[in-house]
């Protein structure tokens, strides 16, 4: 059986305000870039239709389809639902009278 070796591990925890990020840790962002964001997250909420007033279509569609609904919301950053609802409008513009 090997001597347990004693392992100086106080490195690994800092006094509470004196710690500092690792060297490869992401940054974050600025005061202004946060107030940025949360101005156009409260426009872009402020829009958007209430959660109460949405149901559950209830269905379920090939793996393929999904598939291609994803591409085309994450190719032009818009939801799932805003794809089908552009879909729908289209459908309804060529097809109903």
């Amino acid at each position: 059986m090997a001597k347990k070796q004693n392992l100086d591990m106080s490195g690994l925890l800092a006094t509470k305000g004196q710690g500092s990020p690792a060297n490869d840790a992401p940054t974050r962002p600025t005061d202004t870039e946060a107030r940025i964001d949360e101005e156009a997250n409260r426009r872009i909420s402020e829009s958007k239709t209430p959660s109460s007033e949405f149901v559950n279509l209830g269905f379920k569609v090939p793996k393929e389809f999904r598939h291609r609904l994803r591409k085309i919301a994450a190719h032009n950053d818009i939801s799932l639902v805003d794809v089908l609802r552009a879909a729908v409008d289209l459908y309804e513009q060529h097809n109903i009278r």
